[in-house]
């Protein structure tokens, strides 16, 4: 059974519209497809949002103290690079406040990500330093009244439920005890401490990227009225509202004209469509990279960037944060398959520029989740206890069958697969795009 929200937070920003004549099955094709770029990344946020409610309270941060691995299948292309830390801010009531201790060497941050997907602020190493500090965080009912004695940064934010998304670093499984031990000094406290954490009911998630478009109508308006829309929100709410679109109510296109059904059905599909090929070139590749688009996180009315991004990789960090450059070629252009043997090699000097750290991970092509294998390695990074080349370079070998060495081995499926390169706080010349990473090397002796 689903549950659904209440209509009352949303209904206001209907009242008073002057609906105009019924659309014609052309117009209702072309708001479906519209609204369908509009909802999708708040759609997908549902699915991680029930996975956490249906195991954890609300304002209660969860630190999950093991790397994930190829069975944590919740969020697509997951890192292996840092641990991670969970919380679903409930906000309707009363802020909450995230406590920090000081972290004089290790990176870390917080991401606080509203019911649009873009990124509210950071906690962490480059936001806010490596000092101990407090932070309120607060949606968009609060009346202004600060704890007595509370004298840390406000976080203002114009969802009523947000995700807390941390991260720390952790130089593989010897480092481990002294990455806990970090965690264990984030706190998470409410306001008002006399309100005990509380299971949250989150409306069913209906799967986005298969079965039909219209999962995503579903999903968006039972997840509507946790966010107070801006003033342009609502004007193109108010044109979805037509073919029954964030409404408040529940999407059905059985109350719709058949022929209005049908349009419907079509435009959603068709702005799956186009979200599904916007996330295969966000931008020009270069050496087979392929760049993330610059507003990532902050996206304003750009709902097909939004889009594309939830679908390849939600919640990725502002480029100032982490940049995550993303290949499914090599050097002469062909889709990378476990059937081939690759080497990726940094001359001298080359390697990527990063204030914090930097890895590459490899993706199962088809499900862009991370790969079983028998070393159980997913990643290599910067920390990686990797072999030099004689010039100081540095190769990496990527293939399936296990070489000679296995010092530089990321091992790849039998099948396709593509490569994430993070930079955590890139440095200036990655951020201004005058640094590229190196193509990937099909071996001479495979082909």
């Amino acid at each position: 059974m689903r549950h659904w929200l209440p209509a009352l937070a949303i209904l206001p920003l209907f009242a008073g519209h002057t609906w105009a004549a019924a659309p014609t099955a052309q117009q209702a094709r072309d708001l479906a497809e519209a609204a369908y770029l509009f909802a999708f990344a708040t759609a997908e946020h549902g699915k991680t949002l029930q996975a956490i409610a249906a195991k954890l309270p609300v304002n209660y941060l969860y630190n999950k103290t093991t790397l994930l691995g190829p069975e944590d299948r919740t969020v697509v292309s997951p890192n292996n690079d840092t641990l991670y830390s969970y919380a679903l801010l409930d906000l309707r009531e009363h802020p909450v406040v995230l406590d920090v201790p000081a972290v004089p060497q290790r990176y870390y941050s917080f991401q606080l990500i509203d019911m649009r997907t873009n990124n509210l602020d950071y906690i962490g190493t480059r936001a806010t330093g490596r000092a101990a500090g407090s932070f309120l965080i607060a949606g968009p009912d609060w009346d202004g009244r600060q704890p007595e004695g509370f004298s840390g940064k406000v976080i203002r934010s114009p969802s009523r439920i947000v995700f807390l998304l941390g991260r720390t670093a952790v130089d593989g499984e010897a480092d481990l005890d002294a990455a806990k031990a970090v965690m264990d000094g984030y706190k998470l406290r409410s306001t008002q401490p006399t309100l005990l954490p509380h299971k949250m009911d989150v409306p069913e998630y209906l799967p986005t990227k298969e079965g039909p478009a219209e999962n995503a109508f579903v999903d968006f308006n039972g997840l509507s009225a946790w966010h107070a829309w801006s003033a342009d929100e609502q004007q193109r709410l108010a044109q979805f509202a037509q073919i029954g679109v964030g409404t408040g109510k529940p999407f059905d296109a059985k109350q719709l004209p058949a022929d209005i059904a049908q349009a419907v059905q079509q435009g959603a599909e068709a702005g799956r469509e186009r979200i599904r090929t916007a996330s295969e070139r966000f931008a020009a590749p270069v050496n087979g990279w392929q760049s993330s688009p610059a507003n990532i996180g902050h996206y304003g009315n750009d709902d097909l960037t939004r889009a594309a991004v939830a679908w390849k990789y939600i919640y990725a960090n502002d480029p100032a944060e982490a940049m995550y450059p993303l290949t499914r070629v090599d050097a002469a252009g062909q889709a990378l398959d476990g059937s081939r043997a690759y080497t990726l090699h940094f001359a001298p000097g080359q390697l990527p520029p990063v204030d914090a750290f930097w890895s590459i991970t490899l993706y199962d092509g088809k499900t862009q989740m991370l790969s079983a294998n028998a070393l159980n390695r997913y990643a290599i990074n910067s920390a990686s206890n990797l072999k030099r080349d004689a010039d100081g370079g540095l190769t990496l070998n990527i293939q399936h069958a296990q070489p000679a060495s296995s010092d530089n081995w990321l091992p790849a499926p039998q099948g396709p697969f593509n490569l994430i390169l993070r930079m955590y706080l890139p440095q200036e010349r990655a951020l201004k795009g005058d640094y590229q990473p190196p193509a990937v090397q099909p071996v001479n002796s495979q082909e």
